[in-house]
């Protein structure tokens, strides 16, 4: 079962990988304000199982983190991965990899270290698109 976390607090767990959640209203979120001004503390949303959470801030960063080497467990998967700006359909492949806990999906995509990326720039989910 997968963990579902918005921008502003909603929770929700889901196996199914097409949940409205992970296939469009996070990606909303992201791209969208609640308030008039934007807001600056709640950035990120993520979707993680018991072993991997992958999540996405505001800014463009999409951040894997693998539970299980943090929890002393062993793993074919790096730590953490990080990629920066990329097509809404490609996280949201990820985010249903997550859910089908499919780690040979999640490596498919060009992951580096987070020191590898391309500096930022502009907030990619604020700007107009």
């Amino acid at each position: 079962m997968a963990e579902i976390l918005t921008r502003y607090g909603h929770s929700e767990t889901s196996d199914d990988p097409n949940n409205e959640w992970i296939t469009r209203k996070l990606i909303a979120e992201l791209r969208s304000e609640q308030f008039e001004e934007s807001d600056d503390e709640h950035t990120q949303v993520s979707v993680g199982n018991e072993h991997w959470s992958v999540s996405a801030q505001v800014s463009g960063l999409i951040t894997f983190d693998n539970i299980d080497l943090l929890e002393g467990e062993p793993s074919d998967l790096p730590e953490t991965m990080h990629l920066r700006d990329i097509l809404d359909s490609d996280l949201v492949a990820i985010w249903q990899a997550i859910v089908q806990r499919d780690g040979q999906a999640l490596l498919t995509h060009p992951w580096k270290a987070l020191d590898e990326l391309p500096p930022y720039q502009v907030g990619y989910y604020r700007k107009v698109v």
